[in-house]
């Protein structure tokens, strides 16, 4: 159930994102990109980057992936890889061995070059998902500590060279990973080789940098050399670490970084669709590279900071469906509530339903009178008249009258109670009745079936009550019947003649009265005995029923439960005040939005078969998650549409900030109170992730970017705030987002000597160098000063 919720939250997000994405032609890139992951170690950062641009670049299946691995990759039809030799390699020398075994392999070159083709002839086929193809943008992202990276070079300028041979223009950008955050024991050993890497890096990033080496193979297996002649290596290196400039280390850092490698791709290739207002400042990649190098001769480097201030659409996903569920569950539970005659006559329990089952199961009452044609001796009344209904009637009929009863009433009565099963009778009636009857449904059926609830609305007690009626009734026949057999004929109260020659039709109506009272009264014990068994038939089938009821409600209880424990966890990763008020305030919306429906849908509209329908069919088994799938779809499809959950960032916020002021009466919070805090969350939030020994960095420089709608009023004044108090560049990337505000911080200028990672690590690195581990292979035809490699 937890995998149903994170998709369905996950998917209510994306769908906001997307609203907002048909409206940004800029969330598309300009030109082709082509991502290059080096090592084992970035295969996170491919699946994650690679899943971002899907979701947020309109044009993000124009991307290719390369991705160089050792043990594990990532399968996808947009990326290629290519394995590394990855075993055998001495702890001391892995790096050196690795390269070693590269250039050993012919194979492996072989194969690389075709990779690299194959992919260049992608990009071209996916030209018409870029609106120009004069450029192309390789983004090469590896981890300083990987050991794949000493291949940086070869992987980098082969896939340059050949890119160059269809593109007129090849940007190549390095981001660095850095782990900072000492995790396991060989933090030492991990960060010498981090700072092995750095230190070839700097000199990829010396202006006089060369390298030239035989990388290209054609199909006859020719060498063609691969040149890079006096330039850096890189247009632009970010180094990004877990650890932000003020030396903390937060939970999310990892996917921040990888996060800002696709919206600092995006920031330097998106299109521009529009001219705006000239506080936009949109980036310009020259002018930002040109600022942070100033006057420095020596390699100088980058990084970002990144913050984001999303409405919090899963957590409102899930608190709507909790209380869309909870909605729904209190208008099932409203039909309950219904009159007592109401609720008996359906379960076919009235007067009139019973009366109806007696006559379809007890012969008929009028078959008494054939009795009366029953032939007796020849007596008088003289000679009956002083013994008792008992003794009289074996006198004048030796048995012919019980026998006739027995035979026309009695055995076909016990033969039918013998054989009575009305189990898929009542059922039957149950469900078409109630359980599937769009006003009543599966609460009503359990509660009006709970034995344990003695309200007037629970058919159970009307049952007992009837079985109790039943039995008294029973009970008080055969006492009636008892005491007619015991009575003296004479004492009866029948019409009698006093007059001579009066005996015979004394005798009659002494025959009619005897008849209508002891067979009158075994007739009357016959029907109460067919009641009494229907009656138990009912009680022991509606108990079986509300059993499995039972169950299926102890479903929709889980379910409910879930949901609660879902909604109420979604709120434990935020106490921020930006996110308050989510429950009270959606549980408004749902409510509105059902109230909604109820006026257009009619007031059972749960019931329709777009909702719930009849309900049961989602509780099978044992399963909640059945019902819990459904739920969410239909809150997904009916709910969540609605125009109520589609208001923009700043709009949904004010109002949810507010909602509770109708309650207590506190001041409503200014706009300018709420901008104050939106603004310096994202200031705070979007520190650079880099921590450099300040005052060395002398030649800092930054910029900082929104991404968000600029005529809205929160960029105003958000703009305006950055502009009065900061010393910086700063920009509004336009876009009509519902969702949230970002904001991207852009800081260079520094070496690789400011970075507290590369003082602190250096001690390492020496330590290991003298104690005989080889880091570097230092390549002839690359023109590197190899005395600063030690």
């Amino acid at each position: 159930m937890q995998d149903l919720l994170q998709t369905y939250a996950r998917t209510f997000s994306i769908q906001l994102d997307k609203l907002s994405l048909a409206e940004n032609e800029q969330r598309s890139v300009h030109y082709p990109i082509v991502f290059i992951f080096l090592g084992d170690l970035v295969k996170d950062a491919l699946k994650a980057i690679k899943k971002m641009n899907e979701d947020k670049w309109q044009n993000s299946s124009g991307v290719l992936y390369f991705h160089a691995y050792q043990t594990d990759t990532v399968t996808a039809g947009n990326v290629l890889s290519l394995q590394l030799p990855g075993n055998g390699f001495e702890r001391k020398s892995k790096r050196k061995e690795l390269y070693e075994a590269f250039y050993q392999d012919e194979t492996m070159l072989v194969v690389l070059n075709k990779l690299f083709r194959k992919l260049t002839s992608k990009l071209t086929e996916y030209g018409r998902a870029y609106s120009s193809l004069q450029k192309v943008n390789l983004c090469v992202v590896t981890a300083v500590e990987d050991p794949a990276n000493i291949l940086i070079q070869e992987f980098t300028l082969l896939l340059k060279s050949i890119l160059q041979e269809s593109f007129r223009i090849v940007e190549v950008d390095l981001y660095g990973l850095l782990t900072e955050k000492q995790t396991d024991e060989n933090f030492a050993f991990t960060t010498s080789l981090g700072i092995s890497f750095l230190k070839e890096l700097d000199h990829y990033q010396h202006n006089e940098y060369s390298f030239e080496k035989e990388l290209q193979l054609t199909e006859d297996f020719l060498r063609l050399p691969v040149s890079h002649l006096s330039a850096p290596l890189f247009d632009m290196v970010y180094l990004l670490s877990d650890k932000n400039e003020q030396g903390l280390i937060a939970d999310g850092a990892v996917q921040q970084n990888y996060e800002m490698i696709s919206q600092l791709n995006l920031l330097k290739n998106r299109r521009i669709m529009t001219e705006y207002h000239e506080k936009m400042a949109s980036y310009q990649h020259q002018d930002f590279k040109r600022a942070l190098k100033g006057n420095v001769q020596e390699p100088v480097y980058a990084s970002a900071g990144f913050a984001k201030v999303n409405r919090p659409n899963q957590a409102i996903a899930l608190h709507t469906a909790c209380h869309f569920f909870h909605e729904w569950q209190e208008s099932l539970q409203a039909q309950t509530n219904l009159p007592h005659e109401k609720i008996v006559s359906l379960f076919g329990l009235s007067d009139s339903s019973l009366q109806r089952y007696l006559q379809h199961y007890l012969p008929p009452e009028e078959l008494l009178n054939d009795m009366l044609g029953l032939m007796c001796a020849a007596h008088s009344y003289q000679e009956v008249k002083n013994m008792s209904l008992a003794e009289a009637e074996e006198y004048l009929y030796e048995g012919g009258t019980q026998l006739f009863f027995s035979q026309n009433f009695e055995e076909p009565v016990r033969e039918f109670l013998q054989e009575l099963d009305l189990r898929e009778q009542i059922e039957s009636s149950f469900y078409e009745k109630i359980i599937h009857h769009e006003r009543y449904g599966i609460y009503c059926g359990y509660r009006w079936t709970d034995d344990t609830d003695k309200e007037e609305s629970n058919v159970m007690s009307e049952i007992h009550h009837l079985l109790q009626e039943t039995k008294d009734g029973l009970i008080k026949q055969q006492t009636h019947l008892t005491g007619m057999c015991q009575q003296i004929v004479d004492h009866c109260d029948f019409k009698k003649s006093f007059l001579p020659f009066s005996d015979k039709k004394n005798l009659n109506q002494f025959v009619r009265f005897f008849f209508n009272e002891v067979y009158g009264t075994k007739y009357e014990i016959l029907k109460l005995e067919i009641k009494q068994a229907i009656l138990r038939q009912y009680q022991t089938v509606l108990a079986e029923i509300h059993h499995r009821l039972h169950a299926k409600i102890k479903l929709i209880d889980q379910v409910e439960l879930y949901l609660k424990k879902a909604a109420a966890e979604s709120m434990y990763v935020s106490n921020d005040y930006l996110d308050q008020n989510i429950s009270p305030y959606y549980a408004d919306r749902v409510k509105a939005v059902t109230m909604m429906l109820k006026e257009k849908q009619g007031p059972y509209f749960f019931s329709n078969e777009r909702y719930f329908g009849s309900l049961h069919s989602y509780l099978d088994g044992d399963r909640p998650e059945i019902l819990l799938e459904r739920l969410l779809y239909v809150c997904q499809r009916e709910i969540l549409t609605q125009a109520e959950f589609n208001h923009n960032f700043e709009e949904e916020l004010l109002a949810r900030a507010n909602v509770l002021t109708r309650y207590d009466n506190r001041e409503i919070l200014s706009k300018d109170d709420l901008f104050k805090k939106l603004y310096l969350r994202l200031e705070e939030s979007s520190a650079v992730h880099i921590e450099v020994f300040h005052y060395t960095h002398s030649n800092r420089y930054e910029e900082k970017y929104y991404f968000g709608d600029f005529y809205s009023q929160f960029m105003r004044f958000a703009i305006e705030k950055e502009h009065e108090t900061r010393q910086w560049k700063v920009g509004c990337v336009h876009e009509k987002k519902l969702s949230g505000i970002e904001k991207l911080t852009l800081m260079g200028g520094f070496k690789l000597t400011d970075l507290m990672y590369y003082r602190n690590g250096e001690k390492y690195y020496k330590a290991y160098c003298e104690n005989g581990f080889e880091f570097h292979v230092i390549a002839e035809e690359s023109k590197v000063d190899s005395n600063v490699l030690t």
